[in-house]
């Protein structure tokens, strides 16, 4: 055998050997690829299992279910807006300064009474950043109103004698210049007295209102109105 033969020889071993070798790797790569794709999917068919059923029976308003308080049903709302605690019920109907459902405009029996008094209603109502401001504003109108209007009465009154003396040498009666001051106080009074109740009628309007609608609602509730069941949860 020649060399040149024995060469081609062994490099079609070399070869042969090579394709084997790549057949079994592609091989060992097919099985492990199959061996993989059933433990995935089992791990996703593992997880439905691991979530917890949340019960659709909550509170509309703070979204839980609680067990220490009863769900109740109050008013015609109907599906998962039906249910509420009646603390938060009362607490939203408080704060919100209602008596009635916002949804199904349901009046619900109730006691309300004022949440402040006369006194502390005045006291709340002016300490507000806003109405202090407004308040404030409206004192010192006021004040500088009743100080004009006091010294224009104050001349007119203290000086009659003078203008009844003016009026006499440029021919004026007595009583005409007494009308006519008279008549120009009574004016400015008038003027003085619309101001000041308009003022006034602009800050206690708006305070009377918020008094009279700010108060405290307890709910009256027969026992045919609990909804609450645990096995329903």
């Amino acid at each position: 055998m020649s060399r040149k033969s024995f060469n081609r020889s062994v490099d079609s071993s070399r070869t042969s050997l090579t394709r084997e070798t790549d057949s079994r790797v592609l091989q060992q790569e097919t099985i492990t690829s199959v061996k993989t794709v059933p433990s995935r999917v089992s791990s996703t068919e593992s997880c439905p299992g691991t979530v917890t059923s949340i019960s659709s029976t909550v509170c509309r308003i703070c979204h839980t279910s609680s067990t220490s308080e009863h769900l109740i049903s109050p008013c015609n709302c109907k599906g998962t807006l039906a249910y509420v605690h009646l603390t938060c019920l009362e607490r939203w109907l408080n704060q919100s300064s209602r008596n009635y459902c916002e949804l199904c405009m349901y009046h619900y029996n109730a006691v309300q009474t004022l949440r402040y008094g006369f006194w502390e209603g005045i006291l709340r109502w002016s300490r507000h950043p806003r109405n202090r401001m407004h308040v404030q504003s409206d004192i010192l109108i006021c004040l500088l109103l009743s100080i004009v209007t006091g010294g224009l009465v104050s001349v007119c009154l203290l000086g009659m004698r003078y203008f009844v003396i003016e009026g006499r040498k440029v021919g004026i009666s007595k009583e005409w210049t007494k009308g006519s001051v008279y008549f120009f106080l009574s004016v400015v009074i008038a003027g003085y007295l619309i101001t000041m109740y308009l003022v006034i009628k602009d800050q206690v309007v708006p305070w009377y209102t918020w008094w009279r609608n700010t108060f405290n609602v307890r709910l009256l509730l027969a026992p045919s109105t609990l909804r609450f069941s645990e096995t329903a949860l």
